[in-house]
């Protein structure tokens, strides 16, 4: 077991060699998250096995425990979302590959180069986002919207009256 996360790692000889990977991840590393987030603040617990399955086909099974800061859609206000994300990726090297997978592993094409950790990490945390943040319905945004009146809908002039107009003209 390796007892922290190194930025770049080589999937496919990892996988070969079966290695346990675990250590912590700032948020502030997860460029494509922050836009999504109300605070980089704060870290991630991570744990990664790579290995080969019975099948042969080179995994990745991880883990992702921590919190994110979202805003709320609804009030506004600062909503604390935990995580506990698991995952099992195959590892594999083209989209044919990834074709032949089985049900059971979401495919990871990975190249020549070295894989960057926190793009896998990443691409898990924005799968776990809910599209729209809102606090669940517990009350908390139900005191800020209670007050809320919809405008007055005031009888408008069609825009296009004056065409009607000309059009009876001779």
């Amino acid at each position: 077991m390796i007892d922290h996360l190194p930025d770049r790692l080589d999937l496919l000889a990892t996988a070969e060699a079966g290695r346990l990977l675990r250590g912590s991840m700032p948020l502030v590393r997860l460029e494509r998250v922050l836009p999504a987030l109300k605070s980089s603040k704060g870290e991630l617990q991570i744990e990664l096995e790579l290995g080969k399955g019975p099948d042969g086909t080179r995994f990745m099974a991880g883990t992702i425990r921590g919190a994110v800061e979202l805003q709320c859609q609804r009030c506004l206000d600062t909503m604390g979302l935990p995580l506990n994300l698991e995952f099992r990726l195959g590892i594999v090297q083209d989209h044919a590959d990834a074709q032949r997978l089985h049900e059971s592993y979401e495919p990871l094409v990975v190249g020549s180069e070295p894989t960057v950790i926190a793009e896998i990490v990443a691409d898990e945390v924005l799968l776990a986002l809910p599209l729209v943040p809102a606090h669940a319905d517990d009350g908390r945004c139900h005191e800020f919207v209670k007050d809320y009146q919809p405008p007055q809908s005031a009888k408008r002039e069609n825009p296009f009256a004056m065409l009607a107009g000309l059009k009876q003209k001779p």
